[in-house]
């Protein structure tokens, strides 16, 4: 199977159906102005605040402030919070999110 690139403006729901080990490159992730809870295999249920944007060679969250309008974020400035931009799933194992803005995805089969 070939590399393929994953791109939308919704939840990701990808599972890897190879029949082999694949690596995930998150380029692009962006959550809502709601908390997104991602699952990466085995480990679920990883909170990503609101308003935040990261990817390979990017990274941002602002959780305090106004957004445009009247919409102002009540959340503290010692927000913590981690997600991997690069991983392995094995055959079967899925990468899910929910309330996610928009995603650009690179799965590689170890196979090439």
């Amino acid at each position: 199977m070939a590399t393929q690139v994953l791109s939308g403006i919704n939840n990701i729901n990808y599972t890897n159906n190879t029949g082999q080990n694949v690596r995930v490159i998150v380029y692009y992730f962006e959550s809502t102005t709601s908390d997104s809870a991602v699952s990466i295999g085995g480990m679920q249920n990883i909170i990503v605040p609101s308003y935040t944007i990261l990817g390979k060679y990017l990274a941002y969250h602002n959780n305090q402030g106004q957004y445009g309008g009247n919409q102002t974020n009540t959340g503290g400035y010692n927000t913590r919070f981690g997600m991997p931009t690069e991983f392995a799933l094995a055959s079967t194992q899925s990468f899910t999110s929910t309330n996610t803005k928009s995603y650009n995805l690179l799965i590689i089969p170890e196979g090439g």
